[in-house]
């Protein structure tokens, strides 16, 4: 991760622009390890259980409408890392499961992101970074 360094903002940095170059950092990751993927296309394989949810609940869960999130399920399709169908029960709505493709996308972008917490743990200790990930999930789930 090449992260930011020699690059400082002009103003003390905040928490949503430390969080943006974090994400920036991963960004980086992601195209280097699975370059056909990007980040946002990843949050919503993420979210798809085994027997997949229509575009309008998986909108629903990853908080986009459902026409941006249709966009992101084509664009998925179209690489093979989803498959849409016509549901038993309704014939106006799709439903999208995730592929082989798609599963096997989302274990190899686990893998690299328990390697990112690998790192940024051997960077600032085992203790802190375990403190830092449980107020952080304190703080983003409530």
């Amino acid at each position: 991760m090449t992260g930011v360094k020699g690059r400082m903002p002009t103003v003390e940095p905040h928490l949503p622009m430390l969080m943006g170059m974090v994400f920036g950092q991963l960004r980086e990751r992601l195209a280097e390890d699975l370059p056909e993927l990007r980040a946002s296309q990843l949050r919503l394989l993420e979210w798809l259980p085994p027997e997949g949810l229509t575009i309008s609940e998986l909108a629903e869960r990853v908080e986009m409408t459902t026409q941006g999130c249709g966009q992101f399920v084509r664009q998925l399709a179209d690489l093979g890392m989803v498959e849409v169908a016509v549901p038993d029960h309704d014939a106006r709505a799709r439903l999208v499961r995730i592929t082989d493709r798609g599963g096997d996308a989302v274990a190899r972008a686990g893998a690299l992101l328990r390697a990112c917490d690998e790192a940024w743990a051997d960077q600032v200790g085992a203790e802190r970074y375990r403190v830092f990930r449980e107020v952080l999930r304190e703080v983003a789930l409530g």
